[in-house]
C-alpha cells in the first residue's frame, strides 16, 4: 500500500506533497566489539522502504502499542491518513486531526473477516474467497466503517500466506489510489456494513492452532494449516528419541502426488506420523490418517537452525520407519504408547493412495503436469523478483 501511494506521489498525476510513515522499527543486535557490524534480528519492511525512499518516520513503542502515540511536533498538518496492517487501535485524539478523514485498507471483503487475522482465516476456510476493502476508519469499533471500495480475490491452490498478502497488498494499494483520486465521489457513495453478514477473526495461540494432531488430521488439512501460517509461525509436532522429547517445526511440505512411488510400499502398516526416508532423496515421507503422504523438505528443532530433510536424516534418524512424530509429549520413562485410531476408522488400501503413472488417466496426468509446470514458473518468477 505504501509503495503504491509513494509511486503515485512521485508521478505527475498527483497533488500529494509528502507522505510520513508510522511503523515499527527494525530490530538490530548490538555488537560487543566495535569491529563487528550489527546484525538484523527482525526487519520492518515498512521501515526499510521508508528509509530507502527518504520518507519521514515515527516509530511505535511495541509494548505501549498506539495508545501513547501522538503526531510529532515537527510534523505539519495532514489532509488524510491511511491505516494498513496495523493490529492496534488508534488513539481517539487522532479522529479529528485529518481534514479529509482516516481510511483503512483491510485484506478481506468486509464485513467478512473483521479483526486481526483475515488472511489466515480465509486460507483455513473451505471457500478460499476473500478480497480487499477500503473503508472509513472506525475509532470505536475496529473494521466497522463505511465501505468506499472493494475488490474480490480468490486464493490459488498452493499459495502461502506471504503470496496472498503480497497480492492483496498490491490490490489494496491500487484501490486506495483510485479512492483518493475520486475521494469526493466514493465518500458520498460510501456504503454502511451489513452487520448480519459480519464475522470476526481471532488471534491464534501458537500451541493450540499450529500443533499437528496425527490422530485426526489428514495430509491436506496439515498442508492447509502450514500454508495459512507460513512466514509467521510454523506447524509443529513432537519427536521422541529414547527419553528425549523435542518440539520439531515443519516449515516446507506438500502432499505427495498419487503417482509418486512411496519410499516404503508397506507404509500403510505403520501408524500415522511415521518417518520414512532414503539417502539422497530430498524429503521425509510421513503417512497421515487419511492414507495420503506428506513430503517435508525443511524442518528444525526448537531453538535450533532450520535444516533440510537430508541434514535431519544425517543427524537424528538411523532406520526408516522406526520412529514417528507424536501429537503430544509422553512419559519418557515408559515406551511410547501405541497409536490410537479413531472409532470406526478403516485403513485405506494401497491402490487408493498410490497409482503408478501408467495407471493414471491421460487427462489426470496432463492436469498434474500442468500444475507442476505452473509451480515451476512461479518459483522462477519469485527467484527473479528476489534478484
Amino acid at each position: 500500500v505504501l509503495r503504491a501511494l509513494n509511486s503515485w506521489r512521485l508521478s505527475n498525476e498527483t497533488k500529494i506533497d509528502r507522505i510520513n510513515v508510522v511503523c515499527n522499527q527494525s530490530l538490530w543486535s548490538k555488537p560487543k566489539s566495535s569491529r563487528k557490524k550489527p546484525s538484523l534480528i527482525r526487519e520492518s519492511v515498512v521501515d526499510t522502504y521508508a528509509k530507502e525512499n527518504g520518507l519521514q518516520q515515527s516509530y511505535v513503542n511495541k509494548n505501549a502499542a498506539m495508545q501513547r502515540w501522538s503526531i510529532p511536533d515537527t510534523w505539519d498538518s495532514f489532509d488524510f491518513a491511511v491505516v494498513a496492517g496495523c493490529p492496534w487501535r488508534l488513539p481517539i485524539n487522532l479522529e479529528n486531526m485529518f481534514k479529509k478523514g482516516v481510511f483503512c485498507v483491510h485484506p478481506s471483503l468486509l464485513p467478512q473477516y473483521r479483526g486481526p487475522t483475515p488472511v489466515i482465516t480465509a486460507m483455513l476456510s473451505d471457500s478460499r474467497e476473500t478480497g480487499v476493502t477500503v473503508c472509513n476508519y472506525s475509532f470505536r469499533r475496529i473494521d466497522t466503517g463505511h465501505i468506499l471500495a472493494q475488490h474480490p480475490y480468490t486464493i490459488k491452490k498452493g499459495y502461502r500466506r506471504e503470496d496472498v498478502i503480497r497480492d492483496l497488498g498490491y490490490l489494496g494499494g491500487k484501490l486506495m489510489v483510485k479512492c483518493i483520486e475520486n475521494l469526493d465521489y466514493v465518500r458520498m457513495n460510501a456504503v454502511p456494513q451489513d452487520e448480519r453478514k459480519a464475522s470476526r477473526t481471532r488471534f491464534y495461540d501458537d500451541d493450540d492452532a499450529l500443533k499437528i494432531n496425527w490422530e485426526t488430521m489428514g495430509a491436506e488439512e496439515i498442508v492447509k494449516l502450514n500454508e495459512a501460517f507460513h512466514g509467521k509461525h510454523a506447524t509443529h509436532t513432537i519427536f521422541r528419541k529414547k527419553s528425549s522429547m523435542t518440539k520439531v517445526f515443519l516449515f516446507d511440505m506438500y502432499v505427495a502426488d498419487l503417482s509418486t512411488e512411496p519410499l516404503d510400499h508397506d507404509f500403510l502398516k505403520y501408524p500415522p506420523g511415521s518417518i520414512f526416508y532414503k539417502r539422497k532423496v530430498p524429503y521425509l515421507e510421513i503417512p497421515c490418517i487419511d492414507g495420503k503422504r506428506l513430503h517435508v523438505t525443511r524442518l528444525g528443532r526448537e531453538h535450533r537452525t532450520v535444516m533440510t530433510a537430508l541434514q535431519y536424516v544425517n543427524g537424528y534418524l538411523r532406520m526408516s520407519g522406526a520412529l514417528r512424530f507424536l501429537t503430544d509429549p509422553v512419559n519418557p520413562k515408559v515406551p511410547t504408547p501405541g497409536f490410537v485410531y479413531p472409532p470406526g476408522y478403516t485403513k485405506p488400501q494401497l491402490s487408493d493412495v498410490y497409482k503408478p503413472a501408467d495407471d493414471i488417466e491421460p487427462q489426470s496426468k496432463a492436469n498434474s503436469l500442468k500444475s507442476q509446470e505452473q509451480a515451476k514458473m512461479r518459483r522462477l518468477y519469485e527467484s527473479m523478483c528476489d534478484d
